[in-house]
């Protein structure tokens, strides 16, 4: 793979821009993490009588956090994932300092999400079961389409280069990551602002992910619920959010002198084959991906400063991430630090891999590793360096961001330090 793009075009990054569980925002984001602050609570903006799972990672909206939105009367309209990934693209646009309107046929967009507007589709086929056809809203299609949020963010923004979404489930937005800087590399694009959105914590969303065991039914104790890697971990928790990253061509980024964050240096796919929900318990495809990765950045595991792991807090799945750890780094597998954001935010499905990817970037920024939360009693199935505290990150250089989705799809990106 690295062959292939070893003449082509660098890709770095110069806008980002966050909605989550923890703070609307890249700084209010980052402090959070930084000081281990959980955005995880008892559920309030649905009720589920008596269900076993009463806890999610919810998205606090004000008033002032949609002023960026032109229509006040299409806000309302929006399904929550919409709403969410137009405003944190709106902050990445700000963010890049990038003039739009002087190129708008070389930028595009690329926001993935794993279920769509699902909180649409409930409330509208309830009205259906209920024989209310006449009151099925207008926007039923256009608001539980995955693509929205990228098209209602270049209609806004007048964007007018290529513009799609990805599903991959949980990989969806690395996924978008690799296929944003695929289409800048080859020369499609010179800007792609790309990402994930996702807003997952409803009834049929809860009950979904919770009838498969998949969830954390730890409701005594929200804030602790998400514990990766964690010999006591139950599942994950349900996160809701969205992340959209500015990638950028070198030179066009330098020419305008546009701040530079980091270079996105390598990505990795794959596919396990092996199920359509649980992942290969030996991480064969998990580590075809990592290796992947790192062939195309032309890096070795003795290059990787941490990995923010996929880490859920499921049982079988932080077990099976271990083992790709160990498979494609060998003996650094197990030295290496690992942390995984969801101990903090919860799971944000479709989203999750862009907004780890810009807590991944926050560490060169900021000079620090956030720690992984609620690590309490190690789990002999999983020998890896989980960090218990912050850490010194001023030397990191690479860092490996991992995705895994149902399906056996694997996605994963390596960021690094941008240095000329």
């Amino acid at each position: 793979m690295a062959a292939m793009f070893m003449n082509e075009r660098r890709v770095v990054v110069t806008g980002m821009g966050v909605v989550t569980p923890v703070g609307i925002g890249v700084p209010r984001f980052w402090d959070a993490l930084r000081d281990g602050k959980s955005g995880v609570r008892r559920l309030r903006r649905i009720e589920l009588p008596e269900y076993h799972v009463q806890i999610g990672a919810e998205v606090d909206l004000t008033p002032d956090d949609l002023k960026c939105i032109k229509s006040p009367k299409m806000a309302r309209r929006l399904d929550d994932f919409i709403i969410y990934g137009y405003l944190a693209g709106a902050e990445a646009i700000v963010d890049s300092k990038l003039d739009i309107e002087a190129e708008s046929e070389r930028v595009g967009v690329i926001i993935a999400s794993g279920e769509g507007g699902l909180k649409t589709h409930y409330e509208m086929i309830r009205r259906i079961i209920d024989k209310r056809l006449s009151s099925v809203s207008p926007f039923y299609v256009t608001n539980v389409i995955p693509n929205t949020p990228g098209a209602f963010l270049a209609q806004e923004r007048h964007i007018r280069g290529p513009s799609f979404a990805i599903n991959s489930a949980c990989a969806s937005s690395n996924h978008a990551l690799g296929t944003a800087s695929t289409l800048i590399k080859a020369g499609l694009a010179d800007v792609m602002f790309t990402g994930g959105a996702e807003a997952v914590a409803t009834p049929p969303g809860m009950a979904a992910f919770g009838n498969i065991g998949a969830l954390s039914a730890r409701n005594d104790d929200p804030e602790r619920a998400s514990r990766p890697f964690d010999k006591n971990r139950d599942g994950f928790v349900m996160g809701e959010g969205a992340g959209v990253l500015c990638l950028e061509e070198l030179s066009h980024a330098q020419k305008r002198g546009a701040k530079i964050y980091a270079e996105l240096s390598g990505f990795g796919f794959s596919t396990d084959a092996y199920d359509l929900v649980a992942p290969h318990p030996e991480g064969e495809g998990a580590a075809r991906a990592m290796q992947n990765a790192l062939s195309m950045a032309r890096l070795g595991p003795e290059d990787l400063g941490f990995i923010n792991a996929h880490g859920t807090s499921t049982p079988a799945g932080d077990r099976a991430e271990c083992r790709a750890i160990q498979r494609a780094l060998g003996d650094l597998g197990a030295k290496i630090p690992v942390h995984s954001t969801k101990s903090m935010i919860g799971h944000l499905i479709g989203a999750a891999g862009a907004v780890e990817a810009i807590a991944s970037i926050m560490a060169f920024e900021r000079g620090l590793i956030h720690k992984n939360a609620n690590y309490q009693e190690p789990d002999p199935e999983i020998p890896l360096n989980i960090l218990r505290e912050n850490a010194d990150g001023r030397s990191v250089k690479h860092v490996l961001s991992n995705a895994f989705g149902f399906g056996g799809h694997n996605a994963c990106v390596i960021l690094s330090r941008f240095e000329g």
